[in-house]
């Protein structure tokens, strides 16, 4: 077990109102909380380091909404398919921006490239989950136009750009 050393620290009041208003799960008193922040931002950055750690991060960002809306949808019966696929892609792309270095790919001339393909090819798994929504009808989302309006254009955008590459 780690040793704990003692930390006193002066906070504006706001701030101390706010940190004692915060809920953090397991942590009730201003030094519970504060020893979580410190452990979530030690993890957030050390989540940068590789892929699969920012990805294991970013999900835990995003489960609190998954949680709401899955209660949504139990309650509703409704279901979004392009929530979904946000839900699923998004993380992974931001994953990769995330951990991916800067000194890394200047030093290497193949690392933009690499990064390029594999943001293209998680940017166009998203833009295909998407695209897939409107082949049903009706689609699996919770407004019955929204690929009409959000997804459709995006079909003529693609054949302007087969078009234009002959």
């Amino acid at each position: 077990m780690a040793v704990s050393i003692p930390l006193s620290v002066r906070v504006p009041q706001d701030d101390f109102e706010w940190l004692s208003a915060l809920t953090v799960d397991g942590a009730t008193t201003p030094s519970d909380k504060l020893r979580a922040i410190i452990q979530s931002h030690r993890r957030e950055l050390e989540g940068t380091a590789s892929y699969e750690a920012a990805l294991g991060w970013l999900r835990q960002r995003v489960q609190p909404l998954a949680q709401e809306v899955a209660s949504y949808e139990h309650r509703s019966g409704d279901r979004s398919e392009a929530i979904a696929a946000a839900m699923e892609w998004v993380p992974q792309l931001m994953a990769l921006l995330v951990s991916s270095h800067v000194p890394a790919l200047v030093e290497n001339d193949g690392e933009p490239r690499q990064l390029e393909e594999l943001v293209l090819q998680k940017s166009a798994a998203l833009l295909g989950a998407l695209l897939r929504l409107g082949i049903g009808a009706p689609p699996p989302t919770y407004s019955p136009d929204a690929i009409d309006r959000h997804v459709f254009p995006l079909g003529r955008l693609i054949d302007a750009v087969r078009v234009a590459r002959g």
